[in-house]
Parts: C-alpha cells; sequence; structure tokens
C-alpha cells in the first residue's frame, strides 16, 4: 500500500464542533464538513450525526465507505485509549462514552483514535517539518500546553497509552497552580489560559495600562490573553515584554527537558508558536544553552509546524494512517 494513494477518513472532535475530512495517504484534503454542535450535545445526539455526515461526505465526492481503507479520531484527554473511550473532560460534555467501537460499527471501517497532541506529532511526522525523522518531539500551544512524541520511528504511547504529557513537566515546583492540580507545569508557564489569567489578575484594577488600548483589546479585560500579550511586547510595553520573555524561558526550559530525556533530530512548536513565528523561536534558542548540552541542542533542530493551520485538518486522518502503519498495512 506504500506507493498506493489510499482515502482515510479523519474526525476531530471538539467542545463546540466536530470536524470530519477525509484525506488521501499523500497528505492531500480531499473534502471536509463539520457540525456545529459538537461534543457539548449528548453523545446519544451527535453520534449518529457525526456517522451520517461521514457518509454524506464520502458519497458527495463520488466515493463509497468502502474506498475508505481506515478512520482515525481526534480528541482531547482524558482518553481511555486500551477501551476507546473519550472519558470525562471540562470541555466535553461527554463521560466514558465507547466511541471508537461505535464508530466502527457504524462505519464499518477500522477506526483508531489518539489525543490531539499525539495527531500533531503524527500529522507533521507524515506531512510536515518532520517528514522523514525517526525521533520527533511535538509541542502545540494553545488553550494548554501538549505533547507527542516520536522515538525510533514509533509514537510513544507508554504503558496505558497517554504518554506525552510534556505539558505537565514541572519547571518549579513552587510555581504557579496548573489546571491539572500540579504547581509550576510547562502548561502553567506556557498555556494560554494559564497566561492570559495570569495577565487579567495583574492588570484587573489598572485600566490606565498601555495594554488596554491594543488592537483587539478594546479596552477589555476578558480580552488580555496571550496573543495580546505578543502584541504587547512587539510594541515594547514593558509588562508585556515581562510575561513573554517569561513564557519563551519557560518554554526552552521545557524543550531543554525534552531534549535531554529523548535526544530527538525535531522539536516542532505548533498553535501559537506557529502565530508568533521568529518572535518566540529567537528567544527560546537564545535561552537553550541554559538547559540542554551542547550535543543535544547542535544534532537538534527547532522549528515551527511546517503544515501550520492545515495540521487541524490532517490530525484525524494522520491518526488513521498511524493506525494502518503499526499493523504493518501502510508505509509513510
Amino acid at each position: 500500500m506504500a506507493n498506493e494513494l489510499k482515502k482515510v477518513l479523519g474526525i476531530d472532535i471538539g467542545g463546540t464542533k466536530i470536524a470530519v475530512c477525509i484525506a488521501d495517504t499523500n497528505g492531500g484534503i480531499v473534502a471536509s464538513d463539520r457540525l456545529a454542535s459538537g461534543a457539548t450535545a449528548p453523545y446519544d445526539e451527535v453520534i449518529p450525526q457525526v456517522i451520517y455526515l461521514a457518509e454524506q461526505l464520502v458519497d458527495r465526492n463520488g466515493m463509497k465507505m468502502t474506498d475508505i481503507i481506515s478512520c482515525g479520531i481526534c480528541a482531547p484527554g482524558p482518553l481511555d485509549m486500551k477501551g476507546g473511550r473519550i472519558m470525562k473532560s471540562p470541555n466535553l460534555a461527554w463521560d466514558a462514552v465507547p466511541i471508537r467501537d461505535d464508530l466502527n460499527k457504524g462505519l464499518g471501517i477500522p477506526v483508531y483514535m489518539d489525543n490531539d497532541a499525539n495527531a500533531g506529532v503524527l500529522a507533521e511526522w507524515f506531512f510536515g517539518s518532520a517528514k522523514g525523522k525517526q525521533d520527533v518531539i511535538y509541542l502545540t500551544m494553545s488553550t494548554g500546553v501538549g505533547g507527542g512524541i516520536v522515538s525510533g520511528g514509533k509514537l510513544v504511547t507508554g504503558t496505558t497509552g497517554i504518554a506525552g504529557e510534556l505539558g505537565h513537566i514541572i519547571l518549579d515546583i513552587n510555581g504557579p497552580m496548573c489546571g491539572c492540580g500540579q504547581l509550576g507545569c510547562l502548561e502553567a508557564y506556557c498555556g494560554g489560559r494559564a497566561v492570559a489569567m495570569r495577565l487579567q489578575d495583574k492588570l484587573r484594577y489598572r485600566t490606565d495600562n498601555a495594554m488596554y488600548k491594543l488592537p483587539g483589546v478594546d479596552g477589555k479585560l476578558e480580552n488580555l490573553n496571550f496573543q495580546a500579550i505578543r502584541e504587547g511586547a512587539k510594541a515594547g510595553i514593558p509588562l508585556a515584554v515581562e510575561m513573554w520573555d517569561e513564557i519563551c524561558l519557560r518554554l526552552a526550559q521545557g524543550i531543554g527537558i525534552c531534549m535531554n530525556a529523548f535526544n530527538p533530530e525535531m522539536v516542532v512548536l505548533g498553535t501559537a508558536a506557529y502565530h508568533a513565528g521568529d518572535f518566540l523561536l529567537n528567544p527560546v534558542k537564545a535561552y537553550l544553552p541554559r538547559f540542554a548540552w551542547k550535543e543535544f541542542r547542535e544534532n537538534c533542530e527547532v522549528c515551527i509546524s511546517g503544515l501550520g493551520l492545515k495540521i487541524g485538518e490532517l490530525a484525524g486522518p494522520s491518526v488513521a494512517l498511524n493506525g494502518l502503519y503499526e499493523a504493518g498495512q501502510w508505509t509513510p
């Protein structure tokens, strides 16, 4: 199957939307559509809609479900990987739902499942910056910080299938509280929600601060977020400069830990890092010598996602392809 162009299905589960995508084994997007309800609606109502949407998408593009070789589910954690279930999450209404088996029965094709960060590293590995590499780490900086690890040409999943939670590496045991309940996680320093909450706490009663005048903030406390810090730092606003510097320092610390532990060929940064580009990447690289040996740094490229915003569409299909790859039925 390595040289044959086949089609796979990807289903990306989110709180506000569920996206369904058909892609080919070269990473080309054939078609996509979405349900606006997302996983905040009851599971028993949503799953038949997902199956119907997938069937209609296949049909509208002149195919039959038998033309699709597999389906991949990309979902936020926590997941029960062995049972194929999405467990209770703060952003979803579902709890221990057997989505893998339900989609397998409904679609009649092999279905695989993984979390969104693992799906991200798979997409970059198959089709993006890390194509052809054997040892890769992917860090996504969004609401939280997620991680995915490919080592020796294989996705690292661990004993229970949930390895790669790199956003919860502890950087400081006396650091800020993370949403996971631990203190000083990488996510607590660099995750979008944590950063926004910290900025809002600092400026709640300082409405004369220049940050409130930034485009997109428009004088509103709730608009003081990760993007506002980035733009404020570019504008030279002292508080934003200070906070951006800490984000870059702590991200470098987290990357350094990953380098020392896994000795990767490449570390790929996505989401917020993609939007920030060199404004984030250059200071992170400048801080890295404080946290990783020279030999690790000289043999590892730290770069921004090659897929950019396309990674969201390719996440589910990449899970589908990895399932086939690990079963010996497809070769990247």
